[in-house]
């Protein structure tokens, strides 16, 4: 909790200073697109921060959100080369292909006892060339559908934008559901376990092989749910869509708390995290600082150019708070286990015995 109250902290301390440095950073429109981002990063960064609590890494789920939205696009959208089919069954059918790539990738990881590192690279280039296929290396629009509201509409309307859109909604709802898994349900416990210390969680008897693949499984369906939004929001797919969506994801898991050793984490630093993330990538072309150059008025903005650079730089001071808490951590166990030791009485010792006179 103290690593969620302070990134908290930090998140406010942004908003204010992105704030002073451009009103616009608050005004209606740029507040309710910012949420909209952080509620289709948070979707699919949940899947990762399960897959992450359990030890693990999935590195395909950029390539699941764009194989989704490529799916859904050639099944249901009426543009030339697509099959025209109703939402309700492009939707489902995409969300069942997602679910089967983490289904099979969770069997290779256990089943065969691979990487997940290596595997989930391989799926993320393998998922990439089906999309690439799909949409015949071209782009897949879905022209004037009704389905572009889903990310683009919400709730409560007000000067023409809603304030609430859908997407927050799903957000919403997969946010409680991720809360309710780890922490109300014995699989969260199980999950905790694995990442902890998979071979105790062995040990006690928990199914190991059966938990990894259910988050595997979760994770690809957290991606599915996001391919299904960002398809709507954008309206058009191709196999670029998705392409280093991974990395944001792993990166506001570990802001969230979320350690890459594992056993750590919450959905609430999930949350934080992925506000974070969006803050940051709209912060840096909403920031600017005003000046006088000879009585003329500038602003400074900063380079977009610059965006992968900041954002890698803040995955990396992530990870490197993380470690040095894992040592700071670490150094005061032994140090509360030698105090412990030093203050335990000693055992009796006996007299020594006279010698012979």
């Amino acid at each position: 909790m103290k690593r969620e109250l302070g990134m908290s902290l930090v998140l406010v301390l942004m908003c204010a200073g992105l704030w002073i440095s451009n009103p616009d950073f608050l005004g209606q429109s740029n507040v309710v697109n910012t949420t909209r981002q952080i509620s289709m990063l948070g979707i699919y960064a949940m899947g990762m921060g399960l897959v992450i609590i359990t030890g693990g890494i999935d590195l395909s789920i950029g390539s699941v959100i764009g194989l989704t939205g490529v799916l859904l696009a050639k099944l249901s959208s009426s543009g030339m080369g697509c099959l025209g089919y109703p939402l309700w069954v492009g939707v489902p059918l995409s969300l069942a292909a997602a679910v089967l790539v983490g289904l099979a990738q969770g069997l290779l990881i256990t089943r065969l006892k691979l990487q997940p590192f290596v595997v989930t690279l391989g799926g993320m280039l393998l998922v990439r060339g089906v999309s690439q296929a799909v949409a015949e290396g071209g782009t897949l629009s879905f022209g004037d559908s009704p389905f572009l509201r889903l990310a683009n509409d919400g709730l409560l309307h007000v000067g023409g934008d809603a304030l609430i859109p859908y997407p927050l909604v799903i957000f919403a709802a997969v946010l409680a559901a991720g809360a309710y898994v780890l922490h109300s349900t014995v699989l969260g416990r199980y999950m905790y376990a694995l990442g902890g210390n998979r071979e105790a969680a062995e040990y006690s008897g928990i199914n190991v092989s059966r938990v990894e693949v259910l988050t595997y499984v979760i994770s690809s369906a957290t991606g599915g749910i996001a391919g299904v939004c960002y398809a709507s929001y954008i309206g058009q797919m191709s196999q670029q869509v998705g392409m280093g969506y991974e990395l944001y994801a792993i990166a506001a898991a570990v802001l969230g708390g979320c350690s890459l050793r594992g056993g750590e984490g919450g959905a609430l630093g999930i949350l934080i995290g992925s506000a974070i993330m969006r803050v940051i990538d709209n912060g840096i072309n909403m920031f600017q600082v005003r000046y006088s150059d000879g009585g003329i008025r500038r602003i400074w903005r900063l380079d977009p150019n610059w965006t992968f650079i900041i954002i890698g730089a803040v995955i990396l001071v992530a990870v490197v708070f993380d470690q040095v808490v894992h040592i700071i951590q670490e150094q005061r166990r032994v140090r509360r286990a030698a105090e412990a030791s030093a203050a335990a009485p000693r055992p009796f010792e006996a007299p020594p015995t006279a010698g012979a006179g």
